[in-house]
Order: structure tokens, then C-alpha cells, then sequence
């Protein structure tokens, strides 16, 4: 019941998104009348759903790796985004830049933004 109940407020929901329609080119990126597709675009997050992280916070590698699978913080797999700009390194986590818009940093002085 509980269930049934979510999926049909999901539903509704996803029905009264905003919707744009947009004229997109043919595939050979000519745009003619003739060869254009008409899209509709649905959003379904809201404008700034997703947090932007402002300040971030960096652990050392020996932290981040721990000294076994229980305490480490991240898995020693993980895709990482690497940046060295001055002598300063920062490592970003790929499946933390998934949860997250951006990230602003200012690394080697020098103010970026951190995308995926």
C-alpha cells in the first residue's frame, strides 16, 4: 500500500516537471527544416538540487588508503581527478564529484572549479 502510494506521488510528480522543447540538427549537424528533430527535454531535479561543495575538506593518503579495507576511507580502486598547480596536489573523488554539482577550491593559489 506504502509502496503503491510512492510510486504513484513519484509519478505525478515527474508529470508536472518542467518541459522545454528544443529543434535539434540532423545528425550531420546541418540544421535545416527539413532534416532538424524536435526534442522535448524534462527536467526532473529541480534548479540547485544537487549541493555545490564550497569548502572542502582533504585527508592524507595515508588516511585516505588506511591500513586495511575496514578503515580506509575511500577503496583502492576509486577513480580519482588529480590536479598540481604551484606544488599544490589535490586528489578529488570521482564517486564523491557524482553526489555533488561542483566543487570550488583554490588550489596553488589559483581558484578553480571541480567538475565531472
Amino acid at each position: 500500500m506504502i509502496l503503491g502510494s510512492l510510486i504513484l506521488l513519484a509519478l505525478i510528480a515527474i508529470a508536472y516537471q518542467p518541459r522545454e522543447t528544443v529543434i535539434a540538427p540532423s545528425s550531420e549537424g546541418k540544421s535545416t527544416d527539413a532534416t532538424s528533430r524536435e526534442l522535448e527535454l524534462v527536467t526532473l531535479l529541480p534548479y540547485d538540487s544537487i549541493p555545490a561543495i564550497f569548502d572542502p575538506r582533504f585527508v592524507s593518503a595515508a588516511a585516505a588508503s588506511g591500513t586495511n579495507r575496514r578503515s580506509a576511507m575511500y577503496r583502492p580502486n576509486e577513480k580519482i581527478l588529480g590536479i598540481e598547480i604551484n606544488g599544490d596536489v589535490r586528489a578529488y573523488s570521482v564517486p564523491m564529484l557524482n553526489r555533488h554539482e561542483i566543487v570550488d577550491d583554490t588550489v596553488g593559489g589559483i581558484p578553480i572549479a571541480v567538475t565531472c
